[in-house]
């Protein structure tokens, strides 16, 4: 009896411990490394995210719940900005919307549709190294389990005519929790019309939260060197600040 009462006093402390935690508004993972998820900021809270890639480049983004299902967002960025080198902007700001049509459950996962002209990398005429994914839908998944929480993301776009050089592709991702504070991101991206073409890109990274409010993320990209127009993988780091309005 009196070890059954010292447990439920344990467990009462635990509880009050720990529900501050639970009640801290967090964004959801929107993106694992180019390619988006399900998951939205919500409404009422916005986003800003500077993101450092290849040949000095930076890129700026920002987003805003616009709705409990809407997520809207502006994005511009430059190569050369940080070295030498005169600074080439890329072309225009692109426009980013994504609506979860449905939510996810015990059962069913996430569904996601957008639009994203946004893409990745350095632009070389005209063309962003990772193309923009245009008009997109993804399903998310998260689960617990006895290795912690992890989540399951499969997508397919299909490109705009002004996307030139581009074309339809499906990916996989999977995000895994390693502690409360880090999580593991895999990517794989292939092209659908063409699966003997080994243009296959395989992308990772980590999630850093700092607080409720501050991530950073660092990516390897093209890990198998897929890419035949570089000899090696790049590395880019990412800055995400998120906070109600």
């Amino acid at each position: 009896m009196v070890l059954a009462f010292q447990i439920r006093k344990i467990l009462i402390f635990m509880f009050f411990l720990v529900q501050p935690l639970l009640g801290l508004d967090s964004a959801e993972l929107d993106r694992l490394i180019d390619c988006p998820t399900a998951g939205l900021l919500g409404k009422g809270r916005y986003a800003v995210g500077l993101r450092l890639f290849a040949d000095g480049g930076v890129l700026t983004k920002v987003q805003a719940g616009a709705l409990k299902r809407l997520t809207i967002g502006l994005s511009f960025g430059a190569r050369h900005l940080i070295g030498r080198g005169t600074i080439d902007w890329q072309p225009r700001a692109e426009v980013e919307v994504r609506y979860r049509v449905i939510e996810e459950s015990e059962v069913f996962p996430a569904l996601a549709l957008g639009y994203d002209s946004q893409g990745y990398g350095p632009n070389l005429l005209g063309n962003y190294e990772n193309k923009p994914k245009d008009f997109f839908g993804v399903l998310s998944k998260n689960y617990m389990s006895a290795f912690g929480q992890f989540g399951l993301h499969a997508g397919f776009n299909v490109s705009s005519e002004a996307n030139s050089g581009s074309e339809p592709r499906g990916w996989f991702g999977i995000d895994k929790g390693l502690n409360e504070d880090l999580s593991a991101l895999f990517e794989y991206e292939m092209p659908l019309n063409n699966l003997d073409d080994a243009n296959g890109v395989i992308n990772i990274g980590v999630n850093w939260i700092l607080s409720s409010v501050l991530h950073i993320r660092i990516f390897g990209k093209d890990m198998l060197l897929r890419d035949k127009l570089h000899s090696d993988s790049s590395r880019e780091l990412a800055i995400v600040y998120s906070e109600n309005f």
